[in-house]
């Protein structure tokens, strides 16, 4: 009687141990890109954990910067796609939405797509689903006048201290330090190295929110938007878990605890936001006034520019 009992808690619990290994074994892993830092802390917390969570799926997020994961996408083809979900800036996303690369966008999948002001609907493929705006980030205790203009960025008194992305003839005349990804310029600013920077709003107000002494200026002339934009690859293999996944990204609770967290701009007009934060970021009156820059045309003349850059500034 003993022995036979002993053969049959063997059997179950082999049984148990096998279907283990076949759930892990059919676990899919999905593919996403994001940035490193405060950013992937926050989208751990709020998007990938749950996900996983209630999907029974692997997130497997790559940490870089939009034009790195470009150039593998780019050398991998659109069959064979490294991820399956490519998300960054936008200015690095014409080039392989052009060619084919992206997948036609899924409102039945991401029935949140239906929610996002229409501003942040690019082509047929792609989507923004934060916006920041870019302005004048400037420490407040480093004894320098307040900006106002983008003028002020070449005042003689922010010399050797200033900051920006690449450019080219006035870039040349200010010598400021370039980078090519804010979160440098963020660095530079808490670590003194630039006590005024072109940066975003967001990045400025989740430097302040941790206690370094900056501001952010709206510049008289106007405030370009820098949009954090999101596709599926075409040649994915789990395209429907990665429409899950956007859908997941856009909604109200993970675009609220991005906007409480970090202060990026939903896009999403369904979005609450508590008054504290709501007054730091791009509001429902604002939309209307955003400055986008037509990405696909300077993708055409960026090798032009690059050219110029490198015969001046090199």
């Amino acid at each position: 009687m003993r022995s036979r009992l002993t053969v049959v808690l063997i059997a179950l619990l082999a049984g148990t141990f096998l279907h283990v290994l076949g759930a892990e074994a059919q676990q899919t892993t999905l593919v996403v890109t994001g940035y490193g830092g405060r950013w992937s802390e926050v989208m751990k917390k709020a998007l990938v954990e749950p996900f996983e969570k209630k999907h029974n799926v692997k997130v497997e997020v790559v940490t870089g910067i939009s034009t790195e994961w470009v150039a593998k996408l780019m050398a991998s083809g659109p069959d064979n796609p490294p991820f399956d979900v490519l998300f960054g800036n936008e200015p690095a996303f014409p080039i392989p939405r052009e060619r084919g690369f992206f997948d036609k966008r899924n409102d039945t999948l991401a029935p949140n797509i239906k929610n996002l002001y229409p501003k942040a609907l690019i082509g047929e493929t792609s989507l923004a689903m934060f916006w920041g705006r870019i302005g004048l980030a400037y420490r407040t205790d480093s004894g320098i006048k307040k900006p106002t203009s983008w003028k002020d960025f070449w005042d003689e008194a922010y010399a050797g201290k200033r900051s920006t992305y690449a450019g080219v003839a006035a870039i040349k005349k200010a010598q400021p330090k370039l980078v090519d990804f804010s979160g440098t310029m963020e660095k530079q600013l808490e670590q003194k190295e630039a006590v005024l920077a072109v940066m975003h709003d967001a990045g400025t107000n989740d430097l302040k929110n941790r206690g370094i002494p900056v501001e952010w200026v709206a510049p008289v002339e106007g405030t370009p938007i820098l949009d954090q934009v999101v596709q599926v690859t075409r040649g994915s293999k789990n395209k429907e878990l990665a429409w899950k996944l956007i859908d997941a990204y856009l909604s109200p609770e993970v675009q609220t605890a991005f906007a409480t967290e970090l202060f990026w701009s939903p896009t999403n007009k369904t979005v609450k936001l508590p008054a504290d934060v709501a007054k730091k970021v791009i509001g429902p009156g604002d939309v209307d006034k955003l400055v986008l820059f037509d990405w696909a045309q300077v993708a055409k003349q960026r090798p032009l520019w690059t050219e110029k850059w490198n015969r001046e500034m090199r």
